[in-house]
């Protein structure tokens, strides 16, 4: 269907010329015609399918026919996150160009004072976060009796965010006579109670609940922790690819991958709760600008941004649930285009995974990358990984073959062994083994023979032993006295010469006469002193000895 078959004002027609949104989206088609039909309504369609423009759309057409003097705010949109938010005022404003709506965002991270000069200046639409709206009613009381329309964008992240106390005391403010639109990607049990509760017989309009797109590639890698930059970095190489966000679960990994990528040399930016709006709003420029292929964010991300033609979006961590999931792959694959969606999956992650894979229709391509991958490992993107699980199978494949053949050759051996034993017959192999008989008699014989023969020799053998054993124990007892005889003389000599060599007793040598070097000698020493230690030995050495 096309927008200019649902009776819309010239004014947003025009305005829906400009940003070229000529046919409607499945879920525009349904809920347009509801909405300004001035019935309540419960939409439930995944992100991605145009449901903005689902409320935003009627309600301005709704605006601009019925009020003709439009005094206070009109319509109330409540928004999860800064940055949906902003999206959604940014939509008001290009479709409603042609309009004279004005719109102003109550959002955190803001110029507070800036956005009270906007809401007392008098909007027609407030786009707001449960937070800063509080804190700005707080300040100002805002003036909300002409409320005719309220808005509820993103029910279940709302809802997971903790805002549902917030949102019951924001509707208190309201008046019981407005239309209420809500609008969810999921609808759990406290939405449908929260429902109940604020909606008067609401029309229900449901697209493609909770199913991820059939235009985006989904792919897993089991990994470990530290493959995953080197995986990153591959992927990027490998592939043709524009722009891509990498979701993290927490805000300090969200940094620390910034930091890693931006290492690695690869232009990136992050953006997390802690971000100042300033820097999250100009990291998220760069991104759709092109001017930075790579953002880092956590789920701030997942929901609701209209950021076109993503190429690849990358689970660095495992989402905790599947509605997680679905929104963070439905940033690529829209508008009919085909996208992306990478997850790392680590065996800490593998649980929470596993309920991933059991989302009805969902069709996800397995690899499991080696223990041993790195920077310098082969990538293929078109093929398995190398060394993934076709590799392994291969290697099974050939270590099986090899098993067989070294049981077939043992069994091969354990045969011919059977074969090679005089009493194994079998079959036809009697002939066979009645020769091998008489050969082992004849061999036998023969054995005998040389036993005979080896055993004279032995005897022979032991005799001789015998008769030099005997002669052994009788002559030991005459050689050693032979011995004894001849020994003695020889030490008696050896005494005399000694003692003819030997010179006399020192006392002696005053009776010899001596040569007169000799006599010279002998008195030096008489009269020289004993050395001594320290410092006395050497004073000794300088004193000439009295005689």
């Amino acid at each position: 269907m096309k927008f200019t078959d649902l009776n819309l004002s010239d004014s947003l027609l025009a305005g829906l010329r400009d940003v070229q949104f000529t046919d409607t989206t499945p879920v525009q088609e349904k809920a347009i015609p509801i909405v300004t039909s001035g019935r309540d309504l419960i939409a439930t369609a995944q992100t991605g399918t145009g449901k903005t423009g689902a409320f935003v759309i009627p309600i301005m057409d709704q605006i601009l026919k019925n009020n003709e003097k439009r005094d206070g705010v009109k319509a109330l949109i409540l928004s999860p996150t800064r940055e949906l938010a902003k999206q959604i005022d940014e939509e008001i404003f290009a479709i409603g160009y042609h309009t004279g709506l004005t719109s102003a965002t109550v959002i955190g991270g803001s110029d507070f004072a800036q956005q009270v000069n906007a809401i007392k200046a008098g909007v027609d639409i407030i786009v707001a976060t449960p937070g800063r709206l509080m804190d700005q009613n707080k300040v100002i009381n805002i003036d909300f009796s002409n409320v005719e329309y309220f808005i509820l964008d993103e029910a279940d992240r709302m809802l997971d965010m903790g805002f549902l106390p917030d949102i019951r005391k924001i509707i208190s403010w309201l008046p019981k006579e407005r239309q209420t639109l809500l609008f969810s990607a999921t609808m759990p049990n406290e939405i449908k109670n929260l429902a109940g509760s604020i909606m008067n017989n609401p029309d229900s309009v449901e697209i493609e609940r909770s199913k991820p797109s059939k235009q985006v590639e989904q792919r897993a890698y089991t990994l470990l922790s530290d493959q995953k930059i080197p995986l990153v970095k591959k992927i990027f190489k490998n592939i043709k690819w524009d722009s891509c966000i990498i979701f993290t679960s927490t805000k300090k990994g969200t940094d620390e991958l910034h930091r890693l990528l931006r290492d690695e040399g690869i232009k990136a930016e992050s953006i997390h709760g802690d971000r100042s709006q300033d820097e999250r709003n100009r990291a998220l420029n760069a991104f759709k600008n092109g001017q930075v292929p790579v953002i880092v964010a956590t789920d701030v991300l997942a929901r609701g941004i209209d950021i076109k033609e993503v190429s690849i979006i990358m689970n660095y961590d495992v989402p905790n649930n599947t509605d997680d999931y679905i929104h963070r792959i439905g940033r690529t694959g829209r508008y009919d285009k085909s996208g992306i969606a990478i997850t790392f999956v680590t065996r800490r992650d593998s649980k929470k995974f596993r309920d991933i894979e059991r989302i009805k229709g969902n069709t996800i391509k397995h690899i499991e990358l080696p223990k041993n991958f790195g920077d310098s490992s082969d990538f293929s993107w078109d093929d398995d990984f190398k060394g993934g699980k076709k590799d392994q199978s291969k290697g099974k494949k050939s270590q099986t073959k090899e098993k067989s053949q070294d049981s077939r050759d043992k069994s091969q051996k354990s045969d011919d062994s059977k074969k090679q034993r005089p009493g194994s017959r079998s079959g036809n192999d009697e002939k066979k083994g009645s020769d091998k008989q008489d050969q082992a008699k004849s061999q036998t014989g023969s054995d005998k023979e040389t036993d005979k023969k080896q055993s004279k020799d032995s005897s022979a053998k032991d005799q001789s032993d015998k008769r030099q054993k005997s002669e052994s124990k009788s002559s030991p007892k005459q050689k050693p006295k032979q011995e004894k005889k001849k020994e003695q003389p020889k030490k008696a000599d050896k005494e005399k010469q000694e003692q003819a060599a030997k010179p006399e007793k020192v006392e002696d040598l005053k009776n010899v006469t001596l040569p007169p070097v000799v006599e010279k000698a002998v008195d030096r020493n008489k009269r020289a002193r004993k050395p001594s230690k320290g410092i006395w030995g050497i004073i000794k050495s300088y004193i000439p000895k009295i005689k």
